[in-house]
């Protein structure tokens, strides 16, 4: 654990950390979250998260060594939010007759949890476009790495129930949904409007069907062709 002292401004930070330790840190995590989604990560200030948590800084940098340390428990933070779901998720997938309807839900399910806090994305772009030192991307890098294999991990359930081809590794799955899911979300934050239930559907028939020209328009390429 992190600290500077055990008085600051005339405070006693263990006055701070009293309660469970477990309590006092989900406390600045949503302070953080506030504090940064009002701001923005760069301009938002540990002295702030630390009034809107009702402590002192003190007692922020007991539990986080820097402003980047407690971006990347709150990273983490929402990422266990957002996947805790999924194995019911998966679930119900499995169980659904139709596998094309079931994955179509599966990912209308997914981006509906993603929308439902959404400054959230926009600070996470924000913050890796910021990360321009290589302890920042190393960080990054493991954590992307670590999500993609919990995601190649889904994969691998979703193929053991017929919902995911088995001819391709789940490594190479989950690099492609992940990059579908970050293209929607950022077509989401820059158009909020869209349907992207309708989007899903047709952005899933068409990966159903696969994405190789048909007879019919194969032909008529090379008949228009100069």
């Amino acid at each position: 654990m992190y600290h500077t002292g055990w008085y600051v401004a005339g405070r006693n930070i263990m006055l701070d950390l009293q309660t469970e330790p477990n309590a006092t840190r989900e406390r600045i995590l949503a302070a953080a979250s506030h504090t940064f989604a009002r701001k923005g990560y760069q301009a938002a200030s540990l002295d702030e998260v630390a009034q809107f948590a009702g402590m002192t800084k003190g007692a922020i940098y007991w539990h986080f060594r820097s402003k980047n340390d407690l971006f990347f428990a709150l990273l983490d933070h929402k990422f266990q939010l957002h996947t805790a779901p999924v194995p019911e998720d998966l679930r119900v997938a499995a169980a659904t007759a139709n596998p094309r309807q079931a994955v179509t839900v599966l990912l209308q399910t997914m981006f509906a949890r993603l929308r439902t806090d959404a400054e959230w994305p926009r600070l996470y772009l924000e913050f890796i476009g910021q990360a321009r030192d290589n302890e920042m991307r190393e960080r990054l890098a493991r954590f992307h790495a670590d999500g993609m294999a919990l995601v190649a991990q889904h994969i691998r359930t979703m193929q053991g129930a017929g919902l995911a081809p088995g001819g391709h590794d789940a490594t190479t799955q989950a690099a492609f949904w992940g990059a579908l899911f970050d293209g929607l979300m950022l077509a989401w934050l820059i158009n909020p409007h869209t349907d992207h239930d309708a989007l899903i559907t047709h952005i899933v028939d068409l990966l159903w069907h696969g994405i190789a020209p048909d007879a019919v328009s194969a032909t008529a390429a090379r008949e228009t062709a100069p």
